[in-house]
């Protein structure tokens, strides 16, 4: 939808939860059910009750080995979604820290604005907005920017917090809900024996880049994927796989001995490669929610794709850092 179809102000819908994605170039992007879809081409018509808005302002720069995963896992693991405030609130990402991300790490954070519950998420589009639609699709940068819709002043919203990026760390997401969200050094040593980058949250071109910059660093130490774990790399689209080919990322996932999956949802919804099969396995995961049979009866440990691609390596959930 972000690759082909959606376009800032508009609004967007599609049988798949994380239509909502879409919101990071500044459009309404929602799912609905298929009866719900049927009756919007028979009747022409979308009906939904206007949400509230909870505001989120990002401050800030990441630091290094920090991404907008962990951003969200730190996010959703706070009393105002624990509590289930969240539940049918739109998330609106804005503030200077936003600015400081690429469009892919911005999709990130509306593509799990509904792991809570939440509606939807949206992000104001901006010029990295409009140079990537420029580039995509070759539309008018004059059209997109005519398109871009804003926040009204003085707009008021039913939450709002402020996330310094700055003093954010790698987190995971214990078994069982998104919003388990624990930082990465606090935790002790799990065994995986499944390490699963891909699905739409983390089957990005910004998420390749991870996957290979570990893997290269891996690799260049002549080091292979540990013994009993079986790494998977999915692709997005056809678009980020070509991507990845042509920034020589195939080689090094081969050289890795990962495991290559094509674009499709994957083991997020139980198919294809990267599901488990016994309830005591355990797999590290770049997908977006980890709820009890997700992808199997084992037990998923939600990371960001540099922690999925290194916990590959050391044959239990660690960072970068550790290789």
């Amino acid at each position: 939808v972000i690759e082909e179809l959606a376009l800032p102000g508009q609004l967007v819908t599609g049988t798949d939860s994380h239509t909502c994605m879409a919101g990071a170039l500044g459009c309404f992007a929602f799912g609905v059910g298929s009866t719900d879809m049927a009756n919007a081409w028979y009747t022409k018509d979308v009906r939904v009750t206007v949400p509230e808005t909870a505001l989120f302002v990002l401050k800030g720069k990441l630091r290094e080995g920090v991404c907008a995963k962990d951003v969200m896992l730190h996010i959703l693991s706070q009393p105002f979604f624990k509590s289930g405030q969240g539940i049918g609130k739109v998330l609106e990402f804005a503030g200077d820290g936003v600015r400081s991300m690429g469009l892919d790490e911005r999709a990130t954070l509306t593509n799990m604005a509904v792991e809570a519950g939440g509606f939807t998420g949206i992000i104001e589009a901006d010029e990295v907005v409009v140079d990537y639609l420029v580039k995509q699709r070759g539309v008018s940068a004059d059209d997109v920017r005519a398109r871009i819709v804003k926040a009204d002043a003085g707009a008021t919203y039913c939450a709002t917090f402020e996330v310094d990026l700055s003093t954010l760390v790698p987190m995971v997401a214990t078994p069982g809900d998104p919003r388990n969200g624990v930082p990465l050094r606090d935790l002790e040593s799990v065994k995986i024996d499944i390490a699963y980058g891909g699905s739409c949250t983390g089957g990005k071109k910004a998420d390749m880049d991870m996957y290979a910059a570990v893997l290269a660093k891996a690799v260049a130490q002549g080091k292979k994927v540990a013994d009993g774990v079986h790494l998977y790399i999915q692709f997005g689209s056809q678009d980020i796989r070509r991507y990845a080919e042509k920034k020589g990322y195939l080689e090094i996932f081969a050289k890795a001995g990962a495991e290559l999956v094509d674009p499709s949802c994957g083991a997020c919804i139980k198919a294809g490669p990267g599901v488990s099969d016994q309830p005591g396995q355990v797999t590290v995961s770049a997908i977006n929610r980890n709820f009890p049979g997700r992808s199997g009866p084992g037990q998923v440990w939600l990371a960001s794709p540099l922690v999925v691609a290194a916990s590959a390596f050391l044959g239990h959930v660690g960072g970068p850092d550790e290789l």
